[in-house]
C-alpha cells in the first residue's frame, strides 16, 4: 500500500520525472516491514556506536551517562557527564563506531598514546610549549619544529576527542560488565542464526539457565533474550510458557527486585504475550526457518591505565561469551534487510528479487516481473533501505554490509529506537 501511493505521487509529480538522467543512474528504493524482522531492533548489540544507543542515554547524538568519584566514600560523587557525537566532526567516532567494543578501546588507547607521544615532544622541545621565534630563512630543522609546534593546538583537540571516547568507553564497559551483557548477545545470536534448529532442547536449557539466574543481566535484558527465543525458534508455547515463568521467579527472588522491577516484568511479559499471540497466528516468520549468511572477519596516566585495563576486561568478557562460536565478534552475521536489499541488487534467483513487488513511476500499473527477469537490467549503484516501523543502528550498521565502491547504501525508517523503546512499543501491543 504504501509502495503504491508512493509510486503514483512521483509518477503523478509534476517534475519529479523530467530529470533528463539516465534512468540507470535512479536509485532503488526497498520498503520493508517491521514484522519481518522482530529480532534485529530488541536484540544485544556489539559494535561501539549500537552499544552506546542500547546501554547509554543516546538522543539526537547526545550520549549522557552518571560518573561515580570517590565511590569508596561514605557519600559517592555522582556526576551526569554530556557529550555530542557528531561523525563528520569526530574522526575517531567516525572511523570506529561500526567496529566491535574490544576493537574501539583497543583503537583508543592506541591512538591516545600517540597523540599524548606527539605532544610530549613538541612541549620537551620549547620552554613554555608556546614555541620558539623562528627565522624563515632558518635551518629545515627549526622550520620543521615551527611547523610541528603550529599543528600543537589541532593535536589538543585531537586529545580532548579522544579522551571524551575514553569516558564513554569506560561508561558502556561498566555497563557491559554490570550486566554479562556478552551472554546474552552470544545466545541471542546463536539463536538468531539458528545454531540451536537441530537441538531445540539444548536453546531451552540454556536460556532457561540465563533468565533463572539472577544474578544476570537486568529486567529487560531477561525480557529481551525470552523475545529473541520466541521469534528465532519454533518452541512451543508451553517452552515459551516455561521460559517466562522461570524468568519471573528468578527476578522476583532477588535482592534488587523492588516495584520498578516489578513494573519492568509485568510490561515485560505483556510484549511475551503478544509475540505468543503473533506466532498463533502465523504473523511472523521465524529465523530459524531460513538460512541465516555470515560475511568474513570485518573486523594522561589515569586514562591511560583505564585504556589497558578496560581492553584487557573487555576482550577477556567478551572472548568468554563467544567461545562456543568462534571468534563471534571477528564475524558480523546479516540481518534480514540486509539479506533482502543485496538479494535485490545481485538479482539472485528465488529470492525476494522474485517476490517482492517492483514498481517504476515511469511505467504504468505494476511491472512485468516475468518480462523484467529476461531484461538485461543495470547493477544498482544506489540503495535506500526504508523500514517501515522502529529502525535501529545494529540494522543500519549491518546494511553497510551490502555497500562497496560501485554502491551506496541509505537507511531510512519511520522512527529510530533503541532496544528498550521497542521493547515498550512490543508491550503496548500485548
Amino acid at each position: 500500500m504504501v509502495a503504491r501511493k508512493l509510486n503514483r505521487m512521483i509518477a503523478e509529480h509534476p517534475t519529479l520525472l523530467r530529470s533528463k538522467k539516465s534512468s540507470l543512474t535512479r536509485p532503488l528504493l526497498v520498503i520493508m516491514d517491521r514484522n519481518s524482522d522482530l529480532i534485529t531492533p530488541i536484540q544485544h548489540a556489539s559494535t561501539y556506536q549500537a552499544l552506546i544507543d542500547d546501554l547509554l542515554t543516546h538522543n539526537a547524538n547526545r550520549v549522557e551517562f552518571i560518573v561515580t568519584t570517590d565511590a569508596d566514600a561514605k557519600r559517592p560523587k555522582k556526576t551526569t557527564k554530556k557529550f555530542d557525537l557528531d561523525p563528520d566532526k569526530d574522526p575517531f567516532y567516525s572511523d570506529h563506531k561500526f567496529q566491535p567494543f574490544p576493537e574501539a578501546i583497543e583503537s583508543n588507547g592506541v591512538e591516545l598514546q600517540e597523540v599524548t607521544q606527539k605532544e610530549q615532544q613538541i612541549r620537551s622541545k620549547t620552554a613554555d610549549g608556546r614555541g620558539p621565534a623562528v627565522d624563515p630563512m632558518a635551518n629545515t630543522a627549526a622550520n620543521d619544529l615551527a611547523t610541528a609546534v603550529d599543528s600543537l593546538p589541532a593535536l589538543l583537540d585531537r586529545k580532548k576527542q579522544l579522551e571524551i571516547h575514553t569516558s564513554i568507553l569506560q561508561a558502556v564497559m561498566n555497563e557491559v560488565a554490570a550486566r554479562d551483557v556478552p551472554q546474552f548477545y552470544e545466545l541471542e545470536m546463536a539463536l538468531a542464526t539458528g545454531s540451536y534448529s537441530k537441538d531445540p532442547a539444548e536453546a531451552k536449557r540454556n536460556v532457561l539457565a540465563l533468565v533463572a539466574d539472577p544474578a544476570k543481566g537486568s529486567v529487560e535484558d531477561k525480557i529481551r533474550l525470552v523475545l529473541v527465543y520466541g521469534l528465532a525458534t519454533t518452541a512451543k508455547s508451553a517452552d515459551m510458557d516455561e521460559v517466562a515463568d522461570a524468568m519471573k521467579h528468578g527476578l522476583e527472588s532477588s535482592e534488587g527486585f523492588d516495584s520498578t522491577a516489578r513494573k519492568q516484568l509485568d510490561a515485560g511479559l505483556h510484549a511475551v504475550q503478544y509475540v505468543k499471540q503473533l506466532r498463533s497466528m502465523h504473523m511472523i516468520p521465524t529465523m530459524a526457518m531460513e538460512e541465516m549468511e555470515s560475511s568474513q572477519e570485518s573486523s594522561g596516566d589515569m586514562l591511560s591505565s583505564f585504556v589497558t585495563r578496560a581492553s584487557r576486561k573487555s576482550s577477556e568478557i567478551f572472548a568468554k561469551a563467544s567461545a562456543k562460536m568462534g571468534t563471534i565478534l571477528g564475524k558480523t552475521h546479516k540481518h534480514r534487510a540486509t539479506q533482502v536489499v543485496e538479494n535485490l541488487c545481485e538479482m539472485k534467483p528465488n529470492s525476494e528479487d522474485q517476490e517482492y513487488l517492483y514498481l517504476d513511476p515511469k511505467v504504468k500499473g505494476d511491472v512485468d516481473m516475468n518480462a523484467l527477469r529476461t531484461m538485461t537490467r543495470a547493477p544498482v549503484r544506489e540503495v535506500i533501505a526504508f523500514m517501515i516501523g522502529g529502525g535501529c543502528y545494529s540494522e543500519y550498521q549491518n546494511l553497510q554490509m551490502v555497500a562497496n565502491e560501485r554502491r551506496t547504501v541509505s537507511y531510512g525508517s519511520t522512527e529510530l529506537v533503541n532496544p528498550v523503546q521497542f521493547l515498550s512499543q512490543l508491550e503496548q501491543l500485548g
